[in-house]
């Protein structure tokens, strides 16, 4: 099965802001959404760089 470019994308994404939200449920601030919105950034950023572009 063939994964889209971006579905890779957002399953990085999503990686990230789950990381974040495991990092802010530990510390216990209290809101989570900055976590949230730093880990799917940081995932994004992974996601761009570790996804190879098909050149034609």
């Amino acid at each position: 099965m063939k994964v889209s470019k971006n579905t890779q994308k957002a399953g990085w994404v999503l990686i990230g802001s789950m990381l974040g939200f495991i990092v802010a449920k530990k510390y216990a601030p209290k809101e989570t959404y900055p976590f949230v919105l730093i880990g799917g950034f940081i995932g994004t950023c992974l996601g761009e760089e570790l996804i190879s572009q098909e050149e034609k």
